[in-house]
């Protein structure tokens, strides 16, 4: 009877083993070259929370503290980790993202993310000559990549990039500059294309290019500013910085960021 009774505790203890895994387990669902690292784990496998370090560049690096996942158990049946994952609003950015990663490396995520446009400026240093404030929102509608370890940036993507209430300041004035939309896909080569239509109160457009791999990330960017009668005029006079306007009156630039 005794014996009975034992073998009826050892599916038990499995079935305790695997509700109760540890948080720490989740670093091993990771695939190699994801260029994302967990640290300050705690709960749970299935639920828990921790710090999560993104690698942007060989020297820059986004930091996330008490970041939230619940992962479904029924998506490691067919080899996948399933995650809902939720970042706090205390961050450069937040929102809630739900992702799929299998052993193999391939990769897939929706959600919304958003922020605080100087703050994102700051944190990436991102090239803006000008003093800007307002709220940006990412929505990923789909993104998905076959094979993270190959280090591509996408094999389809559809999204867009808003800001909103943008302003910027010029001689100790906020002037308002309207919304901006970018739209965000995938190229045939696997880079993350990026274009901005003329149709805002800057004249602004461009199309950019995140190239390399996420390694060695290449960020490529085209455009051109071309000041109009909904042009605040203290922008069109500080324009004349960027250099002499075109034939058409606009003012053409480009950069690329290793």
């Amino acid at each position: 009877m005794k014996l009975r009774w034992l073998w009826w505790l050892v599916p038990l203890y499995f079935i305790g083993l695997v509700v109760y895994a540890p948080a720490s387990l989740l670093q091993w669902l990771l695939p190699a070259g994801s260029g994302i690292s967990l640290s300050n784990l705690t709960g749970t496998l299935w639920q828990g929370q921790g710090s999560v370090t993104v690698v942007l560049a060989p020297q820059r690096s986004l930091q996330l503290e008490q970041v939230s996942w619940r992962l479904h158990p029924s998506a490691l049946l067919r080899g996948q980790a399933a995650l809902d994952v939720t970042i706090p609003a205390h961050n450069v950015l937040s929102g809630h993202l739900t992702t799929g990663l299998t052993v193999g490396g391939t990769a897939e995520l929706n959600g919304r993310l958003s922020g605080q446009l100087d703050t994102a400026i700051r944190t990436f240093n991102l090239p803006v000559p000008l003093t800007m404030a307002g709220d940006w929102q990412l929505v990923i509608d789909n993104y998905h990549v076959d094979d993270l370890n190959q280090g591509r940036w996408c094999n389809q993507l559809a999204g867009k990039l808003t800001t909103t209430a943008t302003q910027t300041r010029v001689n100790q004035r906020w002037l308002d500059l309207g919304d901006y939309a970018t739209a965000l896909s995938c190229t045939a080569n696997q880079e993350i294309s990026a274009t901005l239509n003329a149709d805002n109160s800057l004249g602004l457009s461009f199309n950019g290019l995140v190239a390399g791999t996420f390694q060695a990330p290449e960020v490529k960017l085209q455009g051109k500013l071309q000041p109009h009668v909904r042009t605040p005029r203290e922008v069109t006079d500080v324009l004349i910085f960027l250099g002499e306007p075109d034939s058409r009156g606009a003012y053409p630039f480009s950069l690329t960021l290793k």
